[in-house]
């Protein structure tokens, strides 16, 4: 069995590098073989690279014996009841995402929500970001922007919209987090991985959590977990 993990550092890879990182952590061997790529060289416009592994020519992306997973929602989705349920394999015993049923779809829910609702207003704000300043887009990248295109999107009103949206979707979060400890009532799982990443990368926006204390307590529980020590 061979999986392979293509990836960009600093960028939406990084949800796909700590759902790994969960996987993997306390086995003795790591299950995926990770690739790094540039997106200043081109790695992901390489024919190769578009004809095997992403035709979009974006990342993260996995390569599971011979087929291609792209999206990070999906590749999590596929991580999580490939390898993270209990009895999914010799060493699993401990499930880090819900069995076939209600309690999974409710996972899929959030890291499905992070993918669109949450993401689509974080990148309201990204696109307003000055070339260079944490979390702006890398040049290179098919969503970059030029600063002369970009100047109409700084004007404050397009940043007090975005930051509007995420707030909206911070509420939401804050509010299913008003009676547990993570986003399933059963416990730790992988969509609480998934869904922090976005979070953390909205902090290094510079949006304030101080406002949802329910969503800053859990991305710090999130964050503390040993096999997240590093991201």
């Amino acid at each position: 069995m061979s999986l392979l993990f293509y990836y960009v550092p600093h960028s939406t890879s990084n949800v796909t590098s700590a759902v790994l990182d969960e996987i993997e952590y306390g086995l003795p061997s790591p299950l995926a073989k990770r690739i790094e790529l540039s997106i200043q060289a081109g790695d992901t416009k390489a024919p190769h690279y578009l004809s095997t592994v992403n035709p979009n020519g974006r990342v993260p992306a996995i390569v599971h014996d011979g087929v291609s997973i792209w999206e990070s929602a999906a590749i999590t989705m596929y991580l999580g009841e490939t390898f993270g349920v209990a009895g999914s394999s010799d060493y699993r015993k401990q499930s880090l995402y819900p069995a076939l049923g209600p309690k999974r779809g409710e996972a899929m829910k959030w890291i499905v929500w992070g993918n669109t609702t949450l993401a689509d207003a974080v990148s309201r704000l990204v696109a307003t970001l000055p070339t260079g300043t944490p979390g702006a887009v890398e040049q290179g990248s098919q969503d970059f922007i030029p600063e002369n295109n970009k100047r109409s999107l700084e004007e404050a009103e397009a940043k007090a919209k975005a930051k509007k949206e995420i707030t909206k979707c911070l509420d939401i979060l804050n509010g299913a987090l008003h009676d547990s400890d993570f986003l399933i009532g059963q416990g730790y799982c992988l969509a609480d991985t998934h869904l922090w990443s976005f979070v953390s990368y909205i902090c290094i926006l510079g949006v304030s959590l101080n406002g949802h204390a329910n969503v800053k307590a859990w991305t710090a529980r999130i964050g503390d977990r040993p096999a997240l020590k590093h991201e």
